[in-house]
């Protein structure tokens, strides 16, 4: 199911979307995060992060059964690089799903300032959550390098060295 489109693998083509999806969530939860562009940022960030978050389990799920069809196997430099792009791209799907929890329940739960009754948000909700999910927004892109890195430098160069 996860393997191909076409004759195409799959996982080639299903990353740019998890490099562009990414990003752009974090981006959304940096503007949410901020009270003036909140209202604006809110549901376009509820949509990206969900479909950056099931992007990237398909990117996940297509990369295995990519090396499965390539029977890429440790003990090489290009084999050695996948297992440890795989091992990213496990706890980068780990840290989205955290990452989407946190941005769904800031979206329906931080409001833009005030409500009608005069009465503020406690500050768990109006400055820690926002905190939280520009913290998961940074850890996320911290990862999509990482993992990119490795997934390049196994196709295009095993010897080069790691970006950070």
């Amino acid at each position: 199911m996860f393997d191909k489109i076409g004759d195409m693998p799959l996982h080639p083509l299903v990353i740019h979307a998890v490099v562009f999806g990414i990003p752009l969530a974090a981006l959304l939860a940096i503007l949410f995060a901020f009270p003036r562009t909140r209202e604006w940022a809110r549901w376009p960030l509820a949509i990206v992060i969900v479909g950056a978050t099931a992007v990237t389990f398909v990117a996940r799920q297509s990369g295995l059964a990519f090396e499965a069809a390539l029977g890429i196997k440790p003990g090489n430099p290009v084999g050695d690089l996948i297992l440890q792009h795989s091992l990213l791209a496990n706890q980068l799907f780990y840290i989205m799903i955290v990452f989407a929890a946190i941005g769904l329940i800031s979206v329906f739960v931080v409001r833009k300032s005030t409500s009608d009754d005069g009465a503020k948000q406690p500050a768990v909700i109006r400055i820690v959550l926002p905190s939280l999910l520009v913290a998961a927004a940074l850890v996320a892109l911290i990862w999509i390098v990482r993992v990119g890195d490795l997934g390049a430098r196994a196709v295009w160069n095993p010897t080069a060295p790691p970006l950070f």
